[in-house]
């Protein structure tokens, strides 16, 4: 059994990532353009003196969050090598998250084999009824943070 946080990533998109990686919650936050970058990336946001860069997942899989944005902002650490320094992004949040115990017995499919979700997504468990991808931090903030063409299938 693992430990996990569900994300409600907004307008009917969740995600999970593992319990270490979330490593704090801002509420509100302020963040700033970035000129030239890729629609679901093009955020940054103030974090112990660094700028993290902000995925917005929603925008990547093709939906739209409201003009408004939303209320939270999650940090989160990954690691590109074992033993190496953590490094940080932010993803935006409908709500603080909610932390769920996964079984092996709950893994299944992504949503959509050939979705969006494959770039993401390192796996996949059912909670509810509904499939919960597992993001891969590493591939969300290095490759698929560069990408500066939208995927071809979105869910």
């Amino acid at each position: 059994m693992s430990q996990a946080w569900l994300l409600d990533l907004g307008v009917g998109y969740r995600a999970a990532v593992g319990e270490r990686e979330l490593v704090h919650l801002l509420h509100t936050p302020q963040s700033y353009p970035v000129p030239r970058t890729p629609a679901h990336a093009r955020r940054v946001l103030p974090w112990q003196e660094r700028l993290l860069p902000v995925f917005d997942v929603v925008n990547w899989l093709g939906g739209t969050l409201p003009p408004a944005g939303l209320p939270v902002a999650g940090i989160f650490a990954y690691q590109h090598k074992r033993g190496e320094m953590p490094q940080y992004g932010a993803l935006w949040l409908a709500a603080p998250p909610a932390r769920l115990r996964v079984t092996d017995q709950q893994a299944c499919d992504l949503p959509e084999p050939n979705s969006a979700w494959q770039a993401l997504a390192i796996s996949c468990f059912e909670h509810e009824g509904t499939a919960v991808p597992i993001l891969d931090l590493r591939r969300l903030y290095g490759t698929a943070l560069g990408e500066h063409k939208q995927p071809l299938q979105s869910p």
